[in-house]
């Protein structure tokens, strides 16, 4: 029974070392790093600055400080409304059938509009009031209908930006005449319309609306179909084209109806913004001990390294930051 007992504790200790080796192998260690700017750099725009990275961090993350690589807007998904500086409608307007002379496109927007109520009889009835009262809290968009392509950059300004930056909705209203006199002669107007809704927000980059993507339901004022009536061919207004916008008239004799309807984007706030990003700079598969970026422009930036050590024991996470001042190119004279 001695001999067991003792053949038992051999083997426990012989096996303790080989088991504590495993675990040693894959212990948490957190993280500890360092970053330093390269005696050697010059900081000028356009030539490489060279940072140099000690310590024992198993993952980097870079942050520039320039536009859109601002650790301190990583989590930033909107901005307040005052820092709107502008939107503006980028179009391009096909008037592809009818009258060239017979503009019957209309565009408008505002930041009072809260949407259609779903009732159609209801939606006609006040967007007829709308239209008869001259469009009040409304601006119309200018534009030369040359029955050809014409281009359109307006932008959008209210007495308070901020408003329109929480509430904005574009309306299309397309009323193309019938020509009952001659329908199967000239077509009803047609109309392809692509665009976007540029955002400016301070200290963010551009934000760019597809135009298509902030649409929302039609409304067709001719009470013999239905008045959401959408994407149904000619004598509708599509959504479903190769266009942003597509107002798809044709012949009276073929449709049978009128094609007087409105569309309108969702109403919307504007001050959205995506969150800034980093660079992964480093990971358990590569090794880094200097790293290099390049500013194209003169400015003081605040540069940001986020490393980070993680396994199933635990994590740890340091934040290393350092502000970089770049000159402009300095000019080369004989």
């Amino acid at each position: 029974m001695i001999k067991k007992l003792l053949l038992y504790v051999v083997s426990a200790l012989a096996f303790l070392p080989f088991t504590t080796g495993c675990e040693q192998a894959n212990i948490y260690t957190e993280v500890d790093f360092n970053v330093t700017l390269d005696p050697s750099n010059t900081y000028y725009a356009g030539e490489p600055v060279k940072f140099n990275i000690s310590g024992n961090p198993d993952n980097l993350l870079f942050y520039s400080g320039e536009i859109g690589s601002n650790y301190e807007y990583k989590d930033r998904y909107d901005v307040p409304a005052e820092e709107v500086n502008s939107i503006v409608l980028d179009m391009q307007i096909q008037h592809r059938y009818g009258s060239p002379d017979d503009g019957a496109l209309d565009i408008y927007y505002t930041d009072q509009f809260n949407g259609l109520s779903g009732d159609g009889a209801k939606d006609r009835q006040d967007i007829q009031a709308m239209l008869d009262g001259g469009m009040q809290g409304w601006t119309k968009v200018e534009f030369e209908d040359n029955g050809r392509q014409t281009n359109v950059s307006f932008p959008v300004s209210t007495p308070n930006m901020a408003e329109c930056a929480e509430n904005l909705c574009i309306a299309f209203h397309w009323r193309p005449s019938a020509y009952l006199d001659n329908p199967t002669g000239i077509p009803m107007d047609t109309y392809f319309v692509n665009g976007v809704v540029t955002v400016n927000i301070e200290g963010v980059n551009p934000v760019q609306h597809n135009l298509k993507t902030l649409m929302g339901t039609a409304l067709m004022m001719d009470e013999s179909i239905d008045p959401y009536l959408i994407s149904s061919g000619n004598g509708s207004i599509r959504l479903d084209t190769d266009n942003d916008i597509s107002f798809a008239g044709g012949y009276v004799d073929q449709i049978k109806h009128s094609c007087e309807g409105w569309i309108f984007s969702y109403p919307r706030a504007f001050n959205v913004t995506s969150p800034d990003q980093g660079v992964v700079i480093k990971n358990l598969q590569n090794y880094m001990h200097s790293y290099e970026y390049t500013f194209n422009e003169a400015g003081t930036y605040t540069v940001t390294f986020v490393g980070t050590n993680a396994n199933y024991a635990g994590s740890s996470r340091e934040v290393r930051q350092m502000t970089v001042n770049i000159l402009n190119t300095p000019l080369v004279t004989e």
